[in-house]
């Protein structure tokens, strides 16, 4: 499901939870970031050139490229619905995201894998896929649980601890980074109003730490992002002098 800009804003419209500016650069933002980390070389004005101004930023530009920006409406869109719906974090949901991400780039968008992979460059073997539905099961119980109860650093901790661990899942046969992501982005915006987004120039310190399981370091990364998105959520929400 590709949305069009227009369709884009109905859906977050009637969340309520974003104003139509901040949700169109929350959608640029995350939707750049999280595909360059993943080796997609669209540039944020090309990502908005694409998302916003529906125009194709450059001739010759990969499909593949295109639609791995495009695919995070949808994605943004069922995470601020989840968020107004009071919804819990489930596989469901957590599977719906991953097939919005995937959609037009995986045969098995919103399936769990079903033949080993591997991380290339890391120091751990994913999940077998026989183990994924038991792991995502207790993964996503605790993970929902720590979301609910828990504020402060002790969140943010529990939300890094949790992230690492869907990595190592490694629950999909592709699309795992984006979705985990993604789901960071649900946990922040339930709880802060607002997501912790990993950019592209913190890539080199955020994969050494889900390789080292440095919880502590991510969480002070997503502590520092959460401040600064902070700064310019107020900013969007502030009323116009005009």
């Amino acid at each position: 499901m590709t949305l069009d800009h227009a369709k884009f804003h109905e859906e977050i419209q009637a969340t309520a939870i974003f104003e139509p500016d901040y949700a169109d650069d929350v959608l640029a933002r995350l939707a750049y970031n999280s595909s360059a980390i993943e080796g997609n070389t669209l540039t944020l004005a090309d990502t908005i050139t694409l998302l916003v101004d529906e125009r194709t930023p450059r001739a010759g530009t990969p499909v593949r490229e295109l639609y791995e920006v495009s695919n995070h409406r949808g994605a943004i869109t069922r995470i601020l619905r989840a968020v107004a719906d009071a919804e819990p974090l489930t596989a469901q949901l957590v599977t719906e995201l991953h097939g919005l991400l995937m959609d037009h780039l995986a045969h098995d968008h919103g399936q769990y894998k079903t033949s080993s992979n591997r991380i290339t460059g890391a120091s751990w073997r994913p999940a077998e896929p026989s183990q994924v539905p038991q792991l995502m099961q207790q993964w996503v119980d605790q993970t929902e649980w720590q979301t609910a109860n828990l504020d402060g650093p002790p969140l943010l901790e529990a939300i890094a601890q949790s992230h690492i661990t869907f990595e190592r899942i490694h629950p999909f046969s592709d699309g795992n980074g984006r979705t985990g992501r993604a789901v960071i982005a649900y946990q922040t915006v339930r709880k802060y109003g607002f997501p912790a987004i990993v950019r592209v120039d913190q890539r080199s310190s955020y994969i050494t730490m889900l390789d080292a399981e440095d919880v502590p370091g991510l969480a002070t990364l997503l502590a520092t992002n959460l401040a600064a998105e902070a700064d310019r959520y107020g900013l969007a929400a502030a009323p116009s002098d005009a």
